[in-house]
């Protein structure tokens, strides 16, 4: 298979100067998309995040040992929760000390996005791409609507993305220079991923093959047995994870770990979040189109009947998604049968990239933010494909990508604002009026709504424990579904609100669901109806 890179290391004077011209496109490119949307209120599950650092400022030890309200209404401690991981509160530390301003998140998704961007361009020269290669695969990396969306928010997968491209540049640095510096930055920045998002530790994976001799049995063990130093910052990972994980545990967790993880997975979902994974690996990044349009001809027709047998059976349950499943699984499924029959070490290494969030099929939902760390890998291997096609082809193919990208992630970043801008628009209506004119005010529902309603004066409305009481006032967000909405029924609606735009990134009805599956396959629909929906409620 004719690609962009070669396995020799690369003799660039100054490789990261190099790797810096590279990027600039994309960075430039990544802050014109975002920079509008500074003002993005907090969102979806930023408040959790939010409420960890400023729990840090008082227990930086502990960044999730006290209580909140969340998934159940119920009032439960923060690490009962199966959430992000222990390192990205601290990035939120700034925002907290500039007085909770969206804007200091915002700016910090968009720095952090920057190095990531950086280091994307950096491993493609060092795997051997040329500065056109590099530049493609860091803008595909960067216009990714999964990028792009998740950056416009507070969340940890952009983060979790640097950590993550950080580690594997300084994984290829050490196995050509074998300097022990980079051993060491390899091994924390892969530390620092999985203890952002868990799922990332599982890039250990391909960093193992980056560190082989060769991908034949011979190789793989002389590469064992002979240059078994090479795998430390490895096993020093293995090491860091768990240790951090210990020594950071809520002394005061009143739940077994074991049962958190029951409580958020099961087998139930494993099918129906299969097919979110691979589907987004044509829709919310180019991936597959483009690469299936470059190597359709070269897939076995064998290879094309079992994917569409598969997604019919598939489909009488999950519907048109199911097709475009079984292109994405296509796509990878050649991208690695490739990189074997070739003995392409690197292309398996990057192709294995792709897989980690895979392994939350279990979990309660897939959306694409879990991919979010995995897109680097795809838009150098993207990148590194593109030159086997003619000049022509690969401009447009180059362009059409692209531009794709650009209009998908300024939709999401525009319904996610709207979205946002609703939720804290009904806490400054509908809880701060009441809470001022003596009211005892509740609220339930948790996205932007929970941190603004509670910023306004209302508390976490709960079905157990301390519970609203007879002529209270709780402000309802219909959009999440809390568990108290379906419990509650001693209550008389006085109000009911809705705060609806057409373009919509969260709509379970119109299937719109780029923050979870669950509540549909598109990251955005241009919808009528009832979707955002707030009631005031009296209790009786």
């Amino acid at each position: 298979m004719s690609s962009a890179w070669s396995l020799q290391p690369p003799r660039h004077i100054n490789l990261k100067l190099t790797a810096l011209g590279c990027a600039l496109p994309a960075i430039a490119l990544a802050a014109l998309l975002l920079l509008p949307f500074l003002g993005t209120p907090f969102t979806i599950d930023d408040p959790i995040y939010l409420a960890e650092a400023q729990h840090v400022l008082e227990d930086p030890l502990h960044p999730l040992a006290f209580d909140i309200v969340w998934s159940f209404d119920i009032q439960t401690r923060v690490s009962n929760l199966s959430h992000g991981g222990l390192a990205e509160p601290f990035l939120l530390v700034p925002t907290v000390l500039a007085g909770n301003a969206e804007w200091v998140a915002h700016l910090t998704e968009i720095l952090l996005l920057a190095v990531a961007l950086f280091a994307t361009a950096l491993i493609a020269l060092r795997l051997g791409l040329d500065r056109r290669g590099a530049t493609i695969a860091a803008l595909l990396a960067g216009a990714a609507p999964a990028v792009i969306g998740m950056a416009g928010t507070a969340m940890p997968d952009v983060p979790a993305m640097m950590y993550s491209v950080l580690g594997l540049e300084r994984i290829l640095a050490w196995r050509d220079q074998r300097k022990w510096p980079q051993a060491l930055l390899a091994a924390v920045w892969l530390s620092l991923g999985a203890l952002t998002r868990i799922q990332t530790i599982l890039f250990l994976a391909p960093a193992f093959v980056f560190l082989l001799d060769g991908i034949t049995w011979p190789a793989v063990r002389t590469s064992i047995r002979n240059g078994y130093q090479l795998f430390i910052p490895l096993a020093a990972v293995l090491l860091i994870v768990p240790s951090a994980i210990w020594l950071a545990a809520d002394p005061l967790a009143d739940t077994d770990p074991v049962a958190i993880h029951q409580t958020y997975s099961s087998l139930a979902p494993i099918l129906f979040n299969a097919c979110a994974f691979f589907a987004h690996w044509v829709v919310m990044i180019p991936f597959s189109i483009a690469w299936l349009l470059l190597r359709w001809r070269n897939i076995p027709w064998q290879i094309w009947m079992v994917a569409l047998m598969g997604a019919v059976v598939v489909a009488l349950k999950f519907g048109w998604v199911s097709f475009v499943a079984a292109a994405g699984a296509v796509a990878l499924y050649d991208l690695l049968f490739q990189a074997v029959r070739h003995r392409d070490r690197d292309q398996l290494a990057l192709g294995l990239c792709l897989f980690p969030a895979l392994s939350l099929a279990y979990y309660v939902h897939l959306p694409c933010k879990y991919i979010v760390p995995s897109i680097p890998a795809a838009a150098i291997l993207l990148a590194g494909m593109l030159p086997s096609a003619r000049a022509a082809v690969e401009r447009w193919l180059t362009g059409a990508a692209l531009a794709a990208s650009v209009a998908v992630s300024l939709l999401v970043l525009v319904g996610t604002r709207d979205l946002a801008l609703a939720q804290r628009q009904a806490a400054r209506e509908l809880v701060a009026p009441r809470v001022q004119a003596g009211e005892r005010v509740w609220f339930t529902g948790h996205w932007g709504f929970q941190w603004y309603a509670e910023a306004a004066g209302a508390q976490p409305a709960v079905w157990l424990g301390d519970v609203p009481q007879p002529g209270d006032t709780v402000v309802v967000s219909l959009i999440d579904q809390g568990p108290f909405v379906q419990k509650w029924t001693q209550k008389s609606v006085v109000a009911r609100v809705t705060y609806d735009h057409p373009g919509r990134v969260m709509d379970k009805h119109a299937g719109a669901g780029f923050f979870t599956n669950g509540y549909g396959w598109l990251p955005w629909v241009w919808a009528k109806g009832d979707a955002n929906v707030f009631e005031v409620w009296k209790i009786e």
